[in-house]
């Protein structure tokens, strides 16, 4: 079997990698330069500057930027296949295309600040949630389904109405913060770059996102139906907290409510049983950790560092698919001497 990627940026590139040890993929993209990496790192088996090419392939990822997805999905419309667009909006693009049978929303619920072929991770949608427009016909539905499991992702239905309330949220919001947040350090050091050097790991995490690509950044920002209203109940929140002299309450109920983020017990993806372990900053140490438990054969679901302070020891948290798992994890790295505790 094969399958088609249209636009071999971070996000299609990472589908063609991940997917190219298991069917053969054909990557379509405008940009020479772009096809001739692919070509050279072998990202996929076939690589080309036309959607004819992609005729007779099963399924077809079209990762190309928000204004050209309706074009891309109207020209392969005619071919036998199942098309299927990853951008992070859904609502518009569902209207638009409604009419077009073979063709079903999606939206991988994963990247990195850095975008292009050359930021391409065949592990980048690992344990990730990859949404799907719950309002389309079972048989694409199910048609694409194996894909995006092989991909490592996890497939969660959802109606693009109800998604794009949500992304504005947990992403389009934050990443508007993020901006906002390193405009307002920059105005309010005054040149002053001393200030960046005593930013520590709050204000980088926070930040992080900030170094999206702006060009694509612009695009989703400015059509996300739902962000003002997000920024709205956001600025209304952060205007009051701002007034108030005793924040506890608000802090304690902010922890709470953060609780929920899937990281640990039970979330969206099923059971998580979690390990967190004080590693020193130094090169290897991570890796040491992963070799360890890689050579007694136990499989690590999840990977996060939970706070990054140069020169200091930092919690790293390792997630398994099983109490038993992670219970052998912790005796085997008790016993070398590691500082952890068990989140279960």
């Amino acid at each position: 079997m094969s399958v088609g990627v249209v636009g071999l940026g971070l996000i299609g590139g990472s589908i063609a990698l991940g997917l190219r040890d298991k069917y053969e993929v054909i990557g379509v993209d405008l940009d020479p330069k772009t096809l001739e990496i692919a070509k050279e790192k072998g990202i996929c088996q076939k690589v080309s500057d036309s959607l004819l090419d992609l005729n007779g392939v099963e399924v077809v990822f079209v990762a190309v930027p928000i204004n050209s997805v309706a074009g891309v999905v109207k020209s392969l419309s005619q071919y036998d296949m199942v098309i299927a667009d990853v951008g992070s909006l859904k609502l518009d693009l569902a209207n638009s295309l409604n009419d077009i049978p073979n063709f079903v929303g999606t939206h991988p619920m994963a990247g990195r600040e850095k975008g292009g072929i050359s930021a391409s991770d065949q592990s980048l949608f690992e344990n990730a949630l990859w949404m799907v427009d719950s309002t389309r016909p079972t048989a694409v539905i199910e048609k694409v389904t194996p894909y995006i499991e092989a991909l490592g992702a996890y497939t969660f239905l959802i109606d693009p109405d109800s998604h794009d309330q949500m992304v504005a949220a947990v992403s389009h919001l934050p990443h508007l913060v993020a901006v906002a947040l390193t405009l307002a350090a920059e105005k309010i050091s005054g040149g002053d770059d001393r200030l960046f050097l005593m930013a520590a790991g709050g204000f980088r995490d926070t930040t992080r996102i900030a170094s999206g690509d702006p060009k694509l950044w612009q695009q989703i920002l400015s059509q996300s139906p739902y962000l003002k209203d997000a920024a709205s109940a956001f600025a209304e929140i952060f205007n009051k907290l701002c007034k108030e002299e005793e924040l506890t309450p608000y802090l304690k109920e902010a922890c709470t409510i953060r609780e929920k983020l899937p990281f640990r017990g039970k979330g969206v993806v099923g059971e998580v049983f979690s390990l967190v372990i004080k590693v020193e900053d130094k090169p290897g140490e991570i890796g040491e950790i992963t070799s360890i438990l890689a050579k007694k054969h136990i499989n690590i679901k999840e990977i996060e560092i939970l706070k990054q302070r140069e020169g200091e020891t930092g919690p790293l948290r390792l997630g398994f698919s099983s109490s038993k798992k992670a219970l052998e994890a912790y005796n085997l790295l008790k016993e070398l001497g590691y500082t952890l505790e068990a989140r279960w």
